[in-house]
């Protein structure tokens, strides 16, 4: 077997951090999974499980590329917090023109293409949650430029999601100096938190077996990460 990434699969656990966004940087919660599931996933089991145990109300969350999926921006901007999640670009996996060079017109809902054709609406797949936009084959088959647009014989598609204006929405932030700072301080505060607990902590093999007793591993190794930064708060003393 090989791993998405090459090299050599193995079998271990993904372990999750939720970090408060302070100096402190306190581990608000910590969620171990089989790493058949992706780092995406309990994103928002996470957020909501904080919000309960903490009673808090967080304006923002920051997350790298990995969990700017859809159901994440749209589930944290529905819950009233501002998705800081970078999405990634595919436009790089193509030849052909990205679909960001297609103009929408939001009050006759269609697409514009760069040579100026027109992309009506003309179905939609429920159960990926996007409207596909194509203009009609002979359309595309004649333009002189269908070879830097497309190489199917039924045209040029443009799939918009059912959501898309939360995704524009957070589009928006990602040109914010608020934004880039926060990916900036995620990147020097939160990433070396789980270096601190593979190198300090022995975080890189766990010492028990089976899920239920891995995440108390997980939990304890997180708990013992804030204690550390409690101390250094009180000047290495405690007091009980």
């Amino acid at each position: 077997m090989q791993s998405p990434t090459g090299g050599n699969a193995v079998l271990g656990y993904h372990d999750h951090y939720v970090v408060d966004g302070g100096k402190a940087r306190i581990i608000l919660s910590a969620l171990v999974t089989p790493a058949s599931i992706t780092d995406n996933t309990p994103l928002l089991d996470l957020v909501d499980w904080v919000r309960f145990r903490w009673r808090i109300k967080p304006k923002l969350a920051v997350g790298d590329t990995t969990y700017g999926t859809v159901p994440n921006i749209v589930g944290l901007e529905q819950r009233g917090i501002r998705a800081y999640l970078p999405a990634a670009d595919f436009s790089q996996r193509t030849e052909y023109y990205p679909a960001k060079l297609f103009r929408y017109d939001a009050e006759k809902d269609y697409y514009v293409c760069p040579q100026d054709q027109i992309l009506p609406l003309v179905s939609q797949r429920t159960s990926e949650q996007v409207l596909i936009y194509k203009p009609k084959a002979a359309v595309c088959n004649a333009c002189p430029a269908k070879d830097k647009c497309t190489g199917s014989k039924s045209g040029r598609h443009i799939f918009r999601s059912f959501f898309q204006e939360y995704l524009d929405k957070v589009e928006t932030y990602r040109q914010t100096e608020a934004y880039l700072k926060a990916m900036r301080k995620r990147s020097m505060w939160v990433e070396p938190l789980f270096g601190e607990a593979k190198e300090f902590h022995r975080l890189r093999r766990f010492r028990l077996r089976r899920l239920r007793k891995v995440n108390i591993e997980g939990v304890m190794v997180a708990a013992g990460q804030n204690l550390k930064r409690l101390l250094k708060y009180h000047g290495g003393m405690l007091f009980f």
